[in-house]
């Protein structure tokens, strides 16, 4: 009889997750997004073909009544999105944390429904914009819903989280856009998993260029630890014969807060995060007698940052919004060393990203960071770029940017700007 409980309990899950006690939109807007009530048939059937089809949950409708859950289902989204509908299915007496408390769904169930949905959303055309609107609704009851896991991670990785939401890596290694960490953590394991990622990144201007490289995982979606390589090099003269390296090994924390699941109030997934960086000395300029940056004015070969991140996805904006603090004292990212002659204690310096969810699977953004400026042979100014990330699944991605790095020594005065490539793959 418990088994029996478990499974119609389980049935109910497509349904119990968007009836909760959260407000349905004031218009019809975002109804009438959705085909009205003919479009959000449509849409209920497209979700449970999917649905019945995907490993990850089928086995928790074993032996429901799938024409009732339809049809509840479509009520409610119906009633959530400004229609004229009334959900008749609540529960009384029963609060959506009790109702699954027995069921032991985890993350993955969670993501596998509202990836499911998605799905469907995009077969029957509807706006991202639209979609993304209904998701706001059903993301907060990831708290209620979500009763098993959390534990110590599992030995196999789970694909569970979102596509998108482990990020994408940025040149010194750790999740985030092109240039800027992020709160969120690599890989796409979830709570009760792990996963990892890697990449590599070649960044082009008129006189210089940089391949960044390397590797991160992700532990429980809460730490990360990445290494990466950077190569520096020049290409015109008097710096044609530069060559610069440097090794980055990274650890980051999830501290609070979830930038996905939390749409219903503005607290932000917030982490905090530590980059060790080692200059492995500069070549092609012997002839000038410098083979360090120490002799180029910086005052170490190598150096640690600190950094504070959070990032909050706002589904109802379709917008990804990203402010990192970082306390360093790195020129060029450590390139040239660690402070300099100018200035030579850590300073903070503001980085910002922010990315619009053209769909589920392509971002539109921008980001800026801000640098120190401690050398006298560069005049060191902020990082800015455009970048499109397209992440067609969970296993590659590729992000694009134009790149305005500012200007790099005085050697070659002139601003450098040029194209970025990224390419990356996780599970």
């Amino acid at each position: 009889m418990n088994y029996l409980c478990r499974l119609a309990g389980a049935g109910m899950f497509a349904v119990s997750a968007l009836a909760s006690a959260q407000t349905p939109y004031a218009d019809d807007e975002v109804y009438r997004g959705l085909g009205g009530k003919q479009g959000i048939t449509r849409i209920v059937d497209a979700l449970f073909e999917i649905t019945l089809a995907d490993p990850r949950i089928r086995d928790t409708f074993d032996g429901f009544d799938i024409p009732v859950v339809k049809e509840r289902l479509a009520e409610q989204i119906c009633e959530f999105a400004g229609g004229p509908c009334k959900y008749t299915g609540k529960y009384k007496n029963r609060d959506m944390k009790t109702v699954h408390e027995d069921l032991k769904l985890n993350n993955l169930h969670f993501n596998a429904l509202a990836e499911d949905l998605q799905i469907a959303l995009e077969r029957n055309h509807v706006p991202s914009r639209v979609s993304n609107q209904l998701l706001a609704k059903l993301a907060p009851m990831q708290r209620d819903i979500v009763t098993a896991g959390g534990g110590a991670p599992q030995a196999k990785p789970d694909h569970g989280k979102l596509i998108a939401t482990g990020g994408v890596t940025a040149v010194e290694g750790s999740a985030g856009g092109g240039i800027v960490p992020w709160a969120l953590i690599a890989g796409y394991g979830t709570r009760d998993s792990w996963g990892a990622s890697a990449f590599a990144t070649r960044v082009a201007t008129q006189d210089y260029s940089l391949v960044s490289y390397g590797a991160a995982i992700g532990i429980g979606d809460r730490v990360e630890i990445s290494l990466a390589r950077q190569d520096f090099e020049g290409e015109l003269a008097p710096l044609d014969q530069l060559r610069i390296k440097q090794d980055i090994a990274g650890i980051k924390l999830r501290v609070v807060g979830d930038a996905v699941y939390e749409q219903d109030h503005w607290t932000p997934q917030i982490a905090i995060g530590l980059q060790h960086k080692k200059n492995k000395g500069v070549g092609g300029l012997g002839a000038l007698g410098v083979t360090s940056v120490t002799q180029l004015g910086a005052k170490s070969a190598s150096g640690t940052d600190f950094y504070v991140s959070a990032t909050k996805i706002l589904l109802e904006q379709s917008l990804l919004l990203n402010a990192t603090l970082r306390s360093t004292r790195a020129n060029q990212m450590g390139l040239l060393g660690f402070g300099g002659d100018r200035q030579g204690s850590r300073r903070l310096m503001p980085e910002f990203s922010v990315g619009y969810l053209l769909t589920r699977k392509l971002v539109l953004g921008a980001e800026y960071r801000r640098k120190p400026h401690n050398l006298g042979v560069d005049n060191e100014k902020a990082y800015k770029d455009i970048f499109l990330a397209w992440l067609p699944n969970r296993h590659f991605s590729l992000t694009a940017a134009y790149a305005d790095l500012g200007t790099i020594t005085i050697f070659n005065p002139k601003t450098q700007r040029g194209l970025y490539l990224s390419a990356q793959t996780g599970f």
